[in-house]
């Protein structure tokens, strides 16, 4: 827990499975035009921030090859109105648009994100009392 506590003072995001470890539910899975990426969810844990934001980072995996994975990262709106591009990485903008449009187009991904949002916010508060 002391490295949460040291990205809570630095203002950095923290990743959902790191305060909640559970291999069923550290990374979000989709599967986008026979693609395969995992996606890992970080937010900002000082309960004072308004953000209401996630930061979502997108890792295309190759699970038969021994390639790399390929990445991009997003902070994105938990009111579902938009997101910014953090790092593109290999991805060109229309892909990278359709990738996002996909993972979130059922709803049930941003109440998803905005339950995870609520309780790090909440570890946030136990922790820092």
């Amino acid at each position: 827990m002391n490295t949460v506590l040291s990205k809570i003072a630095r203002g950095i995001s923290v990743c959902y499975s790191e305060v909640f470890p559970n291999q069923n539910t550290d990374y979000f899975e989709l599967d986008y035009s026979g693609k395969l990426f995992l996606v890992a969810d970080s937010y900002c844990m000082n309960p004072e921030c308004t953000c209401n934001e996630a930061v979502l980072n997108f890792v295309q995996v190759y699970p038969r090859e021994s390639r790399k994975a390929d990445s991009f990262m997003i902070r994105f709106k938990l009111n579902g109105r938009g997101y910014k591009i953090h790092d593109q990485g290999k991805f060109n903008r229309c892909e990278l648009q359709a990738i996002v449009r996909h993972f979130t187009a059922d709803g049930t991904i941003l109440k998803s994100l905005n339950e995870r949002f609520k309780e790090m916010k909440e570890e946030a508060k136990e922790i820092l009392s």
